[in-house]
């Protein structure tokens, strides 16, 4: 607005508004293999409660079961998790209703919810009745699966069976082709009980392909910070198998800048923690060389002893590895202190011991390697004992962590810039953007110094847009210094002619 006087021109500007809230940076993002639940496909869930109800419970053959528990047990909030398996095949049974009245079919395939042999000999118990008119005809289904909640359904048209047990966990119902019946059919049954049993299903583990499938749908979740595959080890044994997924692993962590990845260590063929010397083996053949990649990492060891109510009185404990505890407290911490909170000395829940239990000079090596140590202290249990990455250059988590959610605010601020024409008013809304969200990251003592200009810089001027640089893309540099230790990390954010925003790390 523009009010004018002799002598005298004032010019209001208009606020920014109140800026969108950053994406979340304590979301853990799960690849790996669960009891049941849709194969490839990343799902939300809320809570252990959440979790259950679409991939259901612990499973012996899941480790990334017993990691997602832990990662509740410890503080984590919301997971995203992508089931990986092979080509297998769910459990199934023939219902024939051609001597029933109100189906749209003359036979149907119940068929279990997802692949597996985790519905193999659960029973599926169907009552029908059948009323005066051939539209009032109505089923109740009962279905019982071993190590799942019993599930009823009631007064289901008969019509309307097939889209009703849509709303199951547990099973699907599918028109299946029947032949034609010899000789002429009898007058329709008004009452009958089924009985079917679930047979089939057959489990495949996954290859080097499913899991990088699964990686590249992770990837396209903007809320995931943290990303873990605690079953790897177990389903690829081949080194170059296993070293292409971490790579995978890695280099899209690096490549998208805003989330960390916790890689743990395989275990061996009894199920328990390799060796350290055995776990630094591992880790020098597996990791690329590249630092940009090890940076976006971190290895957290020895495995944990965890209680494991399938083991029965005869194996109480099960060694599990610690990505998924470690991402539980990674995320507690992130909403009640900050991304920039180092996950160190702090209690690991719902683990009992080390495994295997480490002596001072094993620390010592492990610690010397570049891996996070977790330790038994006496008197204070558990303790996640390290926050460093892979990388020696880039050493601390907690630096990493502070890079990710800067990078997710300056996405969320600077997106909707990148349709404006390039030139001094862009520029101004870009540091104005920026600056606003590394204010705030300065004033919950995120950065260092104690004022801003201290703690971050922001430059998008003619000195990194000179007059002939390409009137296409526009660069704004950004450099932040992290409360501890006072060293810049450098960003710069890239705005193009086809309206994409990039921000590399330089």
């Amino acid at each position: 607005m523009t009010a004018g006087l002799p002598g005298l021109t004032v010019q209001v500007a208009a606020p920014l508004g109140e800026l969108p809230p950053p994406l979340r940076t304590d979301v853990a993002g799960f690849v790996g293999a669960t009891r049941r639940g849709p194969v490839g496909t990343p799902v939300r869930v809320e809570g252990l409660t959440g979790y259950r109800e679409v991939f259901g419970d612990l499973d012996p053959g899941a480790t990334t079961s017993y990691a997602i528990r832990g990662y509740y047990e410890n503080g984590g909030d919301l997971a995203w998790v992508v089931r990986v398996a092979g080509a297998g095949t769910p459990a199934s049974a023939e219902w024939d209703v051609a001597d029933l009245a109100g189906f749209s079919a003359a036979a149907y395939q119940v068929v279990a919810s997802s692949p597996g042999t985790w519905a193999e000999g659960g029973r599926v118990t169907i009552w029908y009745r059948s009323g005066s008119l051939a539209d009032s005809s109505e089923v109740d289904v009962r279905v019982v699966v071993p190590g799942e909640p019993v599930e009823a359904f009631a007064r289901i048209p008969a019509g309307q069976v097939a889209e009703r047990l849509a709303a199951s966990r547990l099973i699907r119902l599918m028109p299946a082709p029947r032949a034609a019946a010899a000789g002429p059919a009898g007058p329709p049954r008004r009452f009958k009980v089924s009985e079917l049993s679930l047979t089939g299903g057959a489990d495949v583990a996954p290859g080097v392909d499913d899991y990088l499938a699964a990686i590249d749908a992770l990837a396209d979740q903007p809320e995931v910070a943290i990303v873990a595959a605690p079953d790897l080890g177990g389903h690829l044994t081949g080194d170059t198998d296993q070293r292409a997924v971490v790579s995978a692993l890695l280099s899209t962590a690096a490549s998208l800048l805003d989330r960390l990845v916790l890689l743990d260590v395989p275990a061996g063929q009894a199920g328990n923690t390799p060796a350290p010397q055995d776990a630094l083996a591992w880790a020098a053949t597996m990791l690329p060389p590249d630092p940009v990649l090890r940076r976006a990492g971190a290895i957290y060891y020895p495995g944990l002893l965890v209680p494991d109510p399938l083991g029965g009185l005869t194996a109480p404990l099960r060694a599990v590895p610690p990505s998924g505890h470690v991402a539980g407290v990674i995320s507690r911490l992130d909403r009640e202190r900050g991304a920039y909170y180092t996950p160190a000395n702090v209690v690991l829940e719902e683990a009992v011991d080390l495994d295997p239990p480490l002596t001072e000079p094993e620390q010592e090596a492990v610690f010397g390697a570049g891996l996070n140590l977790l330790r038994c202290a006496p008197g204070r249990g558990l303790q996640v004992w390290g926050g460093r990455t892979l990388d020696p250059g880039h050493l601390y988590v907690a630096h990493r962590r502070l890079l990710h959610r800067l990078v997710r605010a300056v996405h969320r601020v600077a997106d909707p810039l990148v349709f404006d024409v390039n030139g001094p008013k862009l520029r101004l809304s870009l540091v104005r953007a920026v600056t606003s969200v590394l204010l705030a990251a300065f004033r919950s003592g995120a950065l260092a110094g104690g004022r801003p200009q201290d703690g971050f810089q922001v430059v998008c001027d003619s000195t990194n847009n000179p007059p002939g640089a390409d009137p296409g893309q526009v660069v704004c540099d950004i450099a932040v210094a992290p409360a501890v230790p006072m060293e810049f990390i450098r960003l710069r954010l890239l705005v193009s002619q086809q309206s994409q925003l990039e921000v590399v790390e330089t």
